[in-house]
């Protein structure tokens, strides 16, 4: 089955190739344009687009893979240009009054030869009718070729994992100031962009969403949405082929959520190596961007770029950190033995001279030397990358004891007001945010904490130098029961052991102490080689618990009724019962409107009669992290048989960021 993100790179390179299908026999992105001169040699063109759909481009495609299919140049629609008269252009904008403006300006400046113009969704009638009018006043309609609505306004800096790339999502949707207008247009925008993944999986799900916030009218609208392509469209494009309405028998439950049914989940310190980058540096359109110091003090910032086809990313991004330290150092030991080996049939001393390989080795040691050197030079640059990104994440980890605090939270329901006090007040513990964090997630553990006890270690934090606005907003949407549902503790969630039981704190001795000896020669798995069976139990997060009683799976999901706790009487529920007061829509039904009660009893016995769902899509309003998508991909590997789930979310966010949206809802509310 493809990935979302398989085809979402299918339709780009459709696109780049003037929106026919490149050669079926090329297995690389390069093809020959069916109107190209001759064979193998494909049309040169110039790519155009605005920043979002720049930001849409380069989450999965590199400048190789754009010279590979023929785009020579890409530039900013807003930046200054020179003409190129005999090259045509491809432009891939946002259906705005703006940018139609500046392509008609192109076109009468003549800057390209012919204009292929496609939007990153449907284009508005209104907007169409301009675009025709102005382009027939100048005179210039002929040189327009192509006018093509993609549907790809989302990025997939994942397989399976999308963001609409709304920024300060649950910020907007919280802010008092907020008029009903703004949230409708918000709305509308999330609806739409939704409407473009389904189309891009070519599927109509059903959807399921908790009552009464944002989830709900983003539920109603989509199912009206896609109720009305269905019934009103002269051309179905969700069943294109005879492969995509195979596939319409297959059909996922759209499950969406609102971020406030579990904000720990956005506060948690991580131990696997992706959530980890994102939450000390960020991963932005899949780059990677830290700071490095020199002996004489100086830093420098080095950004890397995560590449789809990276195949260590692959097998070690959601594995814990200190395994893909030992990995890292496994891959650089493997790479030093094939590296030595191809040195010494060649006779030279490093790979940088195998290329003045002498004519007095064989020609059989010649060609292989030669045959391997790209493959070894590019596995190098990508032993390094991780190298120098895992020797930053170390550094980290001993200036910030993210190990110490990563095991507290893991054990965060054995935790009592004494050694949380103890935290706050370590002065090995530097960051300031880290200690807010922590207490933080105490606190939305437990209800019942007394005032005192609460005002007690505010003033800790207070005294380390943290800004307590975020929590003090927090406390706000509790005592307000803003939180939909609950407020929920990753580590009172459900799951098994897969290590050693007992007091993990007693069994897994602090990785900081032992990084004060740290040097650049140290090997990093020896570093770690003692902690990997100690390593914590996976647990299902609040997200995923109520996403497994989604698509059917009910034998498990009565085990949440000690992960999610009420925030109005503080007793605890299951996600079955939390299920139950969903509302669901079906847009292939002829009645339109939510299918409470008995019909959406009826709904998920159909799903029971043909078996649990294989297939969900989850979408969480407000923001999410790689912390939940992981979680989700973990369930969906353990299950029998394996589900395929795809995770999205307004936009990918680490902590620091969800923070500072929290603070500054609090000076605002």
């Amino acid at each position: 089955m493809e990935s979302l993100r398989q085809r979402q790179i299918a339709s780009l390179v459709r696109m780049l190739h003037l929106n026919s299908e490149p050669n079926s026999t090329d297995s690389s992105y390069a093809a020959t344009e069916s109107k190209s001169n001759g064979a193998g040699v494909p049309i040169w063109k110039v790519l155009v687009f605005d920043s979002f759909c720049r930001d849409v481009v380069s989450t999965v495609l590199r400048v190789n893979d754009l010279r590979d299919n023929g785009v020579t140049v890409h530039m900013l629609l807003e930046s200054q240009r020179s003409s190129i008269s005999d090259v045509p252009a491809v432009y891939f904008v946002q259906p705005t009054t703006e940018n139609i403006k500046h392509i008609v300006d192109d076109i009468v400046r003549d800057l390209y030869e012919l204009y292929y113009v496609n939007f990153s969704t449907s284009l508005p009638r209104t907007l169409l009718e301009d675009f025709a009018v102005q382009t027939t006043a100048s005179g210039t309609s002929h040189q327009i070729a192509q006018v093509y609505d993609q549907y790809l306004n989302f990025l997939c800096p994942e397989e399976n994992m999308f963001s609409l790339h709304f920024p300060n999502t649950f910020e907007a949707i919280h802010n008092p100031s907020m008029t009903d207008t703004a949230m409708g247009a918000l709305i509308d925008k999330i609806v739409m962009a939704l409407f473009s993944v389904l189309l891009t999986l070519k599927t109509i799900p059903t959807i399921c969403a908790p009552r009464g916030n944002a989830a709900e009218m983003v539920a109603t609208r989509l199912d009206a949405k896609l109720r009305e392509h269905i019934m009103n469209s002269r051309h179905n494009l969700f069943a294109d082929s005879a492969e995509d309405i195979v596939a319409q028998s297959r059909r996922p439950v759209l499950v969406l959520l609102d971020r406030d049914l579990d904000l720990s989940s956005m506060l948690t310190h991580s131990w696997t190596y992706q959530a980890l980058i994102h939450d000390l540096y960020d991963i932005r359109l899949n780059q990677v961007s830290i700071v490095q110091g020199d002996d004489s003090g100086r830093t420098s910032k080095r950004s890397y770029d995560i590449n789809a086809n990276d195949a260590f990313w692959e097998s070690n991004a959601m594995l814990p950190f200190p395994e893909v330290a030992i990995n890292i150092d496994d891959a650089s030991n493997a790479f030093k033995r094939e590296a030595d080996e191809i040195t010494r049939m060649g006779g030279v001393k490093s790979l940088d001279e195998v290329g003045d390989l002498s004519m007095g080795a064989s020609t059989k040691q010649l060609q292989r030397a030669i045959t391997t050197l790209p493959e070894l030079t590019a596995r190098k640059a990508n032993i390094d990358m991780h190298m120098n990104i895992a020797t930053s994440l170390l550094e980290m980890i001993k200036e910030r004891q993210l190990d110490v605090l990563f095991q507290m939270e893991e054990q965060l329901g054995r935790q009592t007001k004494a050694s949380i006090l103890e935290a706050i007040n370590d002065p090995e513990k530097k960051n300031p945010q880290d200690k807010l964090r922590l207490f933080a997630l105490y606190m939305l553990a437990n209800d019942g904490l007394r005032p005192g006890d609460i005002e007690e270690c505010e003033a800790a934090l207070k005294l380390a130098g943290c800004d307590l606005a975020s929590l003090e907003y927090i406390r706000k949407l509790r005592s307000l029961n803003k939180m939909n549902a609950s407020i929920t503790s990753p580590a009172l969630g459900t799951g098994t052991s897969a290590g050693p039981s007992g007091d993990l704190l007693g069994k897994f001795s602090s990785i900081s102490n032992r990084l004060a000896g740290f040097t650049d020669s140290s090997s990093l798995g020896s570093i770690f080689s003692n902690v990997r069976n100690l390593l914590p139990s996976r647990k299902q997060l609040p997200v995923t618990c109520l996403v497994e009683s989604a698509m059917g799976n009910r034998t498990n999901a009565g085990g949440l009724g000690a992960g999610l706790r009420s925030a109005a009487g503080g007793g605890s529920s299951t996600a079955a019962r939390m299920f139950e007061d969903f509302v669901h829509f079906d847009p292939k039904q002829a009645r339109r409107g939510n299918l409470a009660g008995s019909n959406a009893n009826a709904l998920r016995g159909s799903l029971a009669a043909d078996g649990a769902a294989q297939e969900a899509i989850v979408f969480v309003v407000g923001g999410g992290n790689y912390v939940e998508y992981q979680n989700l991909m973990e369930f969906a590997q353990r299950s029998t048989p394996r589900k395929h789930i795809v995770y999205g979310s307004t936009d990918i966010v680490n902590a620091s960021s969800f923070l500072a949206q929290l603070s500054r809802l609090n000076a605002s509310s």
